[in-house]
């Protein structure tokens, strides 16, 4: 039999009902545990999907010898403190999106990480799907050019009286971190981090964002204009423009299925190919199945995507909501406002 590695689901919402049969179909992966604060949630959990280990105490969960690694499927503003007491246990982590709510946190769990020599990454599935592996290529490969332009967004209409998890501020409400994190990602992963971040939307006094439009900017005169909102629908899509050429990823950006890639020189015919991938259970097995293979081997964290590509997409975003309480601050003020955004905010 191939070396497995134990795994524990930690939450029992509807993250953790998306990937349990992901995790499950990786052939590296035992899965073995699973926790909730509520026992009787864990252990209906654990019955439904013949899960041998149900606990109720999370540092007991870390700390039983049974678990190699946990999978942090909770609403973001818990993370950093469950993903630590992991990390200072001795268990690997992957993290739902995002990792943190501050870079700064992020970056402490990278610490915890090293310390105690355990794997951490944030669970940007989006990456290891096998079309956004296939975009990398392409661009590697200079068939669309230099990429010049990124257009990305995701919106879906939250009712007020929806999940907490969308509109409490203590557990990480809001477009931006739980959307937004997907747009950033997809602008870093092909342009880097911005140089300038202009920003606007509407942003609650609790701090819980609604809908956002930003643009970075790159000195190079690169630009990425995204989108996110929990009032409107916006298509979960996004393209790329190069000098040469364009690259479409299919619906939804987070899991994209299909590529449409069009180059050549007008006023000649573009040429145009059309990619299709297939998807392996929800989408997450390859995500799974490489975490899986970087704890065997014996790594810290994963080159496709790194704590530090994870950091960095903390910065921007708290660099864009900074310029939406900016923004809402003037507008308390009953000033108005010079400009929409600051170079180098």
């Amino acid at each position: 039999m191939s070396a497995r590695v134990r795994w524990g689901i930690v939450g029992t919402g509807g993250i953790a009902r998306r990937t349990v049969g992901d995790l499950q179909l990786c052939d590296n992966v035992e899965l073995v545990g699973i926790c909730s604060r509520d026992k009787d949630r864990a252990e209906t959990f654990a019955s439904e999907h013949a899960i041998p280990f149900a606990s109720a105490d999370f540092d007991e969960f870390c700390t039983s010898g049974q678990v190699d690694a946990v999978y942090i499927g909770i609403p973001h503003g818990l993370h950093f403190d469950h993903a630590a007491r992991a990390l200072r246990a001795g268990v690997h982590v992957v993290c739902e999106k995002p990792l943190t709510m501050t870079s700064a946190e992020a970056e402490e769990l990278h610490r915890l990480s090293r310390e105690n020599g355990v794997f951490l990454m944030e669970a940007m599935w989006m990456k290891f799907t096998p079309a956004f592996r296939a975009v990398t290529e392409i661009l590697g490969s200079g068939t669309i050019g230099e990429p010049r332009l990124i257009q990305a967004g995701a919106g879906f209409p939250v009712p007020p009286d929806g999940p907490a998890r969308y509109w409490v501020a203590e557990l990480g409400g809001g477009a931006l971190y739980d959307l937004g994190v997907y747009t950033i990602a997809l602008a870093h992963a092909v342009l880097g981090t911005p140089d300038q971040v202009i920003a606007v939307g509407e942003i609650r006094e609790d701090g819980v964002d609604e809908q956002e439009a930003y643009t970075l900017r790159y000195d190079s005169g690169a630009v990425a204009q995204l989108t996110n909102s929990l009032t409107a629908f916006i298509p979960p899509g996004g393209w790329i423009g190069g000098t040469r050429g364009s690259i479409t990823l299919g619906e939804p950006i987070f899991a994209p299925r299909s590529l449409r890639v069009v180059t050549g020189q007008p006023p000649a015919p573009p040429t145009v190919e059309e990619l299709d991938f297939d998807q392996e259970g929800a989408g997450y097995v390859p995500m799974f199945r490489a975490a899986s293979e970087a704890i065997l081997r014996g790594d810290l964290e994963h080159g496709i995507h790194p704590v530090s590509d994870t950091v960095a997409v903390l910065r921007t975003l708290e660099r864009v909501r900074a310029e939406l309480v900016d923004a809402r601050n003037r507008a308390d003020q009953g000033a108005q406002p010079a400009s929409l955004g600051r170079p180098g905010a």
